[in-house]
């Protein structure tokens, strides 16, 4: 039986809560090509993730929450966001997202995703700080970052590892004081 997960959803997308318990389930069910289909996985990302899988989705301070984002007309598995990094003890947690699909970049899904994310961590979460990093050349995530209401706080000095280099990350935040449905 599947595990219960959480459901969001906005006008074009379902937002698919990924527990422990779900992951664990997908593995253990599906076949590499439906788990490739279902977290939309290259080759190489389910090769990782089936290293990772035995360290489990929680460490002592940290644990992650994030959701599929599925195309409401298809179900099909277009990207991930969430919060990759969350202190529960310091109600705040790093927030995070990948459009995997290419064909559907461009088109203002993430915004929607993230819009959503971003008031289920303030409302149902209790997070009082959320907070991201991109690539200062990244424009199109940093578009989404302002979009968000999040604010520029600095660069983060060769802070990723990412393709054998160290780069820099721009950090942008939003407390839950600054946050506004409107």
């Amino acid at each position: 039986m599947t595990p219960p997960t959480i459901t969001l959803e906005t006008s074009r997308l379902f937002l698919k809560e990924v527990t422990p318990e779900y992951y664990k389930y997908l593995f253990d069910n599906l076949s590499d090509d439906e788990l490739k289909e279902e977290l939309c996985y290259s080759d190489a990302d389910l090769n990782k993730a089936k290293a990772r899988l035995p360290l489990g989705m929680t460490y002592y301070h940290i644990t992650f929450k994030y959701f599929l984002l599925k195309d409401k007309q298809n179900q099909k598995t277009i990207g991930t966001c969430g919060y990759y990094r969350w202190y529960p003890e310091h109600d705040r947690a790093e927030f995070g997202y990948v459009m995997s699909d290419e064909s559907y970049r461009k088109q203002g899904l993430m915004k929607e995703a993230a819009d959503r994310l971003i008031q289920y961590g303030f409302e149902d979460m209790n997070i009082h700080r959320i907070e991201a990093f991109a690539s200062p050349e990244n424009t199109a995530s940093v578009k989404i970052l302002k979009g968000l209401g999040m604010k520029y706080e600095g660069l983060m000095r060769e802070h990723f590892f990412i393709n054998g280099k160290h780069e820099d990350s721009a950090c942008y935040a939003i407390l839950k004081h600054e946050y506004s449905t409107s």
